[in-house]
């Protein structure tokens, strides 16, 4: 999350989040999520039974819970929409209703692309605040990498504005 909330500059406390998927990079980053104490966090993905794993892996409780994506239209809008779903890597268009985003919200695709991912495509479609892709967190994955190797945390400002433009 490091991307989200250092380079991004976007608090996660007290903010309702939705994580779309259930595999293993939304597994990856519900731990971290859930150590930001958000208001709520939502696992949704298309089988029920997969959210509700994810849910109880990380103990449930008044802030994580499971639904399955035929519920996501009676939600309303979210402050941050992270899609952990492989949907972008084989270039389709998230199946996410529009009501999940609003002017305040902030969309991130764990995927990543020389162009657009659909997913962020989607979002800015949408109305949403603003939408990035996962170059940022591929690049902070490396970081923390050279960090417990070496003990030296590397800048990774130049790299990210390179990959910007």
């Amino acid at each position: 999350i490091r991307d989200i909330t250092v380079n991004q500059r976007y608090a996660l406390a007290d903010r309702k989040i939705i994580v779309l998927g259930a595999g293993g990079a939304a597994r990856g980053i519900v731990g971290p999520l859930l150590a930001e104490r958000p208001a709520e966090l939502v696992i949704a993905n298309r089988s029920q039974e997969r959210a509700d794993q994810v849910v109880a892996q990380f103990g449930g409780g008044d802030t994580l819970r499971a639904c399955a994506f035929a519920e996501l239209d009676k939600l309303t809008p979210f402050d941050l929409l992270v899609n952990a779903t492989s949907a972008g890597l084989k270039g389709e268009t998230p199946p996410f209703p529009p009501s999940l985003v609003d002017a305040k919200s902030f969309c991130y695709d764990l995927v990543y692309s020389q162009t657009d991912t659909p997913f962020v495509t989607w979002a800015k479609s949408h109305g949403a605040r603003r939408a990035v892709q996962g170059w940022g967190m591929l690049v902070e994955q490396a970081a923390e990498s050279f960090f417990i190797w070496r003990g030296v945390r590397p800048d990774t400002k130049p790299l990210l504005k390179q990959l910007v433009r």
